[in-house]
């Protein structure tokens, strides 16, 4: 089965996959962080929102949070794809959340992966690393574009997240 939400198809995932990797009662807690969280992490979590309901709880902050509000372009396209209004989103720093407390800390590109990794407060193992490209000044079209990729990497990283819970361990 594909799912079609930003105009591309990808697979999509068992939710017994998402159900898997959550205890029963706590869902799944994942962190996204981009530059100035201003546009791609508010989509990443507006994404997995959409996506994935109430199994997982998603978050955003940056690296260098930019004062004012979220760029239009992006929440005009967060409201296009998932009914969400994140018009009222105040962009954040990444360390004043409580960063110990998720399970997944995801980096929306790699500069953003190696000032985490320098940051001795993130918790290493938990660190990922993402390469969704910065819509910001490109245009509506790029937001979109930007939405897919989120959606096809949310969705690869569950499914692999799955898979090495499963997978037989070496001894």
């Amino acid at each position: 089965m594909k799912i079609r939400l930003t105009g591309k198809a990808v697979p999509a995932i068992n939710p017994g996959v998402v159900n898997a990797l959550r205890s029963i009662d706590n869902p799944l807690r994942i962190l996204f962080v981009c530059l100035a969280n201003l546009c791609r992490s508010p989509m990443a979590e507006a994404m997995a929102k959409h996506l994935h309901g109430r199994d997982l709880a998603p978050d955003s902050a940056g690296v260098s949070p930019a004062p004012g509000p979220m760029l239009p372009e992006a929440v005009r396209v967060i409201k296009k794809i998932t009914g969400f209004d994140f018009s009222g989103h105040v962009p954040r720093f990444v360390l004043d959340l409580p960063v110990q407390d998720f399970d997944y800390i995801i980096a929306l590109d790699s500069s953003v992966f190696l000032r985490l990794n320098d940051m001795p407060q993130i918790p290493k193992d938990r660190l990922y690393g993402w390469d969704i490209v910065d819509p910001c000044g490109l245009g509506e079209d790029a937001y979109e574009r930007t939405a897919a990729q989120i959606e096809e990497d949310l969705e690869r990283f569950l499914l692999n997240r799955e898979m090495e819970k499963s997978a037989p361990r070496r001894r």
